[in-house]
């Protein structure tokens, strides 16, 4: 017979009883890019004696600034709560992994273990899982319950690097959020298999998130291995009829789902009548349902309408059950689903009558829809695969690797007005003489007539790394990069605009992945050896640092060639 530990339930007792506090500065607008910025914060940080929480949403640190506030939080492993969402208004995504990485050695160093993570609204991508990585593996995290990511640009890349980080130490979280990150299949398929070894998961949100039937159904699979499961919402992705199978089949480990969110999931009337089954066969006490917007016919709703009507306390149970921008029938037809759903039923903004004799084309196109879905899924993911660095290097470099075989988009020439933007569509040495004795003067006379400073940054970068390509095989193309890159640093310190410079130059660089579906059209090696020379000479020490920071992070990563170019500057990878 176990023993009845007092102690162990007073101290539970008095930790539930105790009132949480903590610093809060949510919505301040701040603008911290160095300590001194920080100041405030740090004072309120030091004056609290029992730091629980710590929020800083809606204000925007630097790394600078994160680096004070890390400080400030080696004195308090009492933190337990870290709201950190849309933390990082107006900064690159550059800025974000040193911060992150500054906040989190804060909390190892005072060996804090928190319960709750959120990092939302924060647009670092894959490069920002790489500034949590150490934190998510340590002992601040052993105890997570709450991890929430959403609308943070992960992208396939991102997610396997969270379930790479996640798995080396899997908490026990109850709450994973990681809404609109385009994960697609290969993200899912990662992280489902880190929820497997967790077994603890009680919500799981990943809407709009193009993840077709594979990684629904692998996310299936290791929703079995998490019965206490409560919530799913997976909007806004495909889980079309085989998915809505796969999600069958878990449905009897999961007695306690209470909420499912598949709103605009392509379910067709096929989908929607496996899940009535399921829901009827493992009498699924919903409380919450959401399919609107599936093209789901009259009779699959009223199969749907039937199944989590079926059970007697179904009309005190469920809370709300929306079904609108489907095909529900006639005005009867809707109005017996709603007496039968109560005040719970959200049936308008339907797409228009139709009767059961619709269902079966419905079905057949739903068929079709999936089919389609697939070779759509696997182009989308080999798209987002252009999202890892690592990729972005191999093609880049691959069809860069000398000055002989670049490889050119000449689609428009017929456009070009000048010996500038001929050099530019094609940075050859042949081209870059026909600029003359001074090209320089030249370039720079060009890209100052540019307005807009985001476009002037970029033509910057662009020319500046599209003549240091050429300074392996030319002295006279050398000596110009050097003073394209000093008047490029110049420019954007002129417009106070060094991190959007700093962005642009690591996409120039192939250190991090690039919007712009142009190909990188000079040679990287070559680019390289120039930096080298200027970084010392030009460079501002926050921009270098930056630099350093990336190049050494993608450097194993790296095509070998490229790799072994780069061990021969080590001024690139340290002071």
């Amino acid at each position: 017979m176990a023993t009845f530990d007092l102690k162990s339930f007073s101290s539970a007792l008095n930790e539930t009883n105790k009132v949480q506090s903590g610093v809060d500065f949510t919505g301040k607008s701040l603008k911290l890019n160095t300590e001194k910025d920080a100041k405030d914060i740090v004072a309120a940080i030091s004056a609290c004696p029992d730091l629980y929480y710590l929020t800083l949403t809606g204000n925007t640190l630097g790394v600078a600034a994160a680096e004070a506030i890390a400080r400030a939080l080696e004195s308090h492993p009492e933190l337990k709560v870290a709201r950190w969402s849309d933390m990082f208004t107006g900064r690159m995504k550059t800025e974000i992994p040193p911060a992150l990485k500054a906040l989190g050695d804060g909390m190892i160093a005072a060996g804090a273990r928190l319960k709750v993570l959120d990092l939302s609204d924060n647009a670092f991508g894959p490069i920002g899982v790489e500034g949590l990585a150490k934190l998510l593996q340590s002992e601040v995290c052993s105890e997570l319950e709450e991890l929430r990511l959403n609308n943070n640009g992960l992208g396939i890349t991102g997610a396997r690097l969270l379930a790479k980080a996640l798995s080396s130490r899997p908490p026990r979280l109850r709450v994973f959020i990681a809404g609109r990150n385009r994960l697609e299949n290969d993200g899912a398929t990662a992280l489902a298999l880190v929820f497997q070894k967790m077994g603890s998961l009680e919500e799981v949100a990943m809407p709009q998130n193009g993840i077709y039937h594979v990684g629904i159904s692998a996310l299936s699979e290791a929703f079995k291995q998490n019965p206490q499961l409560s919530c799913l919402n997976l909007n806004d992705n495909t889980i079309g009829p085989k998915g809505a199978e796969a999600v069958a089949k878990a449905l009897p480990r999961l007695k306690n789902l209470k909420a499912i969110n598949f709103g605009d999931c392509l379910l067709k009337s096929k989908g929607a009548r496996t899940l009535a089954k399921a829901f009827k066969d493992n009498s699924t006490l919903l409380e919450c349902l959401d399919l609107s917007h599936n093209e789901i016919g009259r009779a699959a709703c009223k199969e749907l309408v039937d199944a989590i009507t079926m059970l007697p306390d179904s009309g005190e149970r469920l809370a709300r059950v929306v079904l609108a921008g489907n095909s529900l029938g006639n005005a009867a037809s809707k109005k017996g689903m709603k007496a039968q759903l109560g005040t719970a039923g959200e049936l308008t903004d339907d797409e228009g009558e139709s009767g059961d004799e619709d269902d079966d084309d419905d079905d057949d196109e739903g068929m079709k829809e999936e089919s389609d879905g697939e070779s759509q899924d696997e182009e989308n993911t080999e798209d987002s695969a252009t999202e890892d660095a690592q990729h972005s290097v191999n093609i880049s470099f691959n069809t860069m690797a000398t000055s002989n075989n670049i490889t050119l988009d000449t689609s428009g020439m017929d456009e070009v007005k000048n010996d500038v933007e001929r050099f530019l569509k094609e940075p050859m040495l042949q081209n870059l003489e026909r600029l003359g004795s001074n090209p320089v003067d030249v370039i720079e006379a060009h890209i100052e007539s540019t307005q807009d400073t985001e476009e002037l940054l970029t033509q910057y970068v662009n020319a500046t790394l599209s003549v240091a390509g050429l300074s392996l095989n030319s002295d006279k193309a050398g000596d110009a990069a050097q003073l394209l890159f000093a008047r490029t640093i110049a420019a954007a310190n002129k417009r106070a605009a060094s991190w959007p410079l700093t962005e642009k130059l690591l996409r120039g660089l192939a250190l991090i992945k690039s919007e712009e579906k142009s190909p990188i059209r000079w040679h990287l090696p070559g680019c390289y050896a120039a930096l080298a020379r200027a970084l010392p000479q030009h460079f501002p020490p926050a921009l270098r640092s930056t630099l350093r920071f990336f190049i050494h992070a993608k450097l194993a990563s790296l095509p070998a060639e490229l790799r072994d170019s780069l061990q021969q500057h080590p001024v690139l990878l340290q002071d």
